[in-house]
């Protein structure tokens, strides 16, 4: 059994031998505060629950994600030394910042379906609309087939993990029109060249940025989840920061995962303080 004595006692044996390890002076006093840290919430018997809470504790708290991470680090691998790697904990999931900068707007997103259009791409034009209108994952797109268009939802599984995709009755009604037009009669709407296969991952990415290319978007914005965080940004706006329902929607286990969604980007922060109105 783990307690609160048994932690504090042989935080000093753990720090010896990291000390024989020849780590520097000041990763030593980091480790022994974050542990003590740890020490001082504590309070009797330690389980896996209190790890778990004491990690709900930082994100009340308000630490970064980045600073958690760095607890949470620090104490499983106290706990793996101790012996009970089964108390050990995840870390938070962090959105990398430069990817949530660079995401398409409502305007690039226009420019791409005109340009999509224009150029009898309706396979892309539709596969950006179905992206952009449910918030799904590029590899999830194997679950548009002719048979689940005929209802509004959509059954996805990915990563062992069911969820139903809500797929609006208008877009239903395109890619019915589409599947009839071009004569797909079951399986997959968008298909490759060779019988029954789907378009690859590969194709569709490579069709895109020459889309964005003629489109004059910048291909830095078309990447793996820029459609995925568009519609995340655009449900929040439109939907009061509804930050419990696009967690639901986009499949996510933890909050945190949706929160980085919520976060203004450098231009939408200066686009707020220049239309701040100040009194003379």
């Amino acid at each position: 059994m783990l307690n609160q004595v048994t932690i504090a006692k042989r935080i000093d044996e753990f720090l010896e031998e990291l000390r024989i390890n020849e780590k520097s002076q000041s990763t030593l006093k980091k480790y022994r505060r974050d542990l003590n840290k740890f020490v001082q919430y504590t309070d009797g018997e330690i389980t896996k629950d209190t790890i778990i809470d004491y990690k709900r504790h930082l994100i009340d708290a308000g630490y970064q994600p980045s600073s958690i991470n760095s607890y949470l680090v620090i104490l499983n691998k106290y706990l793996k030394w101790l012996g009970f790697e089964s108390m050990i904990v995840k870390l938070l999931k962090i959105q990398r910042r430069g990817s949530l900068e660079e995401v398409i707007d409502v305007e690039d997103y226009k420019r791409l379906l005109r340009h999509a259009k224009r150029r009898d791409q309706m396979d892309m034009y539709l596969i950006m609309k179905v992206l952009a209108c449910t918030g799904i994952r590029i590899e999830e797109l194997r679950f548009i087939t002719v048979e689940s268009i005929q209802s509004n939802y959509i059954k996805v599984c990915n990563k062992g993990k069911n969820r139903t995709v809500i797929l609006r009755q208008d877009l239903a009604r395109e890619l019915r029109r589409y599947c009839k037009h071009q004569g797909i009669r079951h399986g997959y709407v968008f298909i490759g060249k060779k019988e029954g296969k789907m378009l690859s991952k590969s194709t569709i990415w490579r069709r895109l940025k020459k889309i964005a290319g003629a489109a004059r978007v910048s291909k830095k914005k078309v990447h793996a989840h820029s459609f995925r965080h568009f519609f995340a940004k655009q449900f929040l706006l439109q939907n009061n920061n509804n930050i419990l329902e696009l967690a639901d929607i986009l499949g996510h286990e933890s909050l945190d995962t949706t929160r980085i969604y919520n976060v203004s980007t450098d231009a939408e922060k200066r686009k707020k303080l220049e239309n701040m109105k100040f009194s003379r």
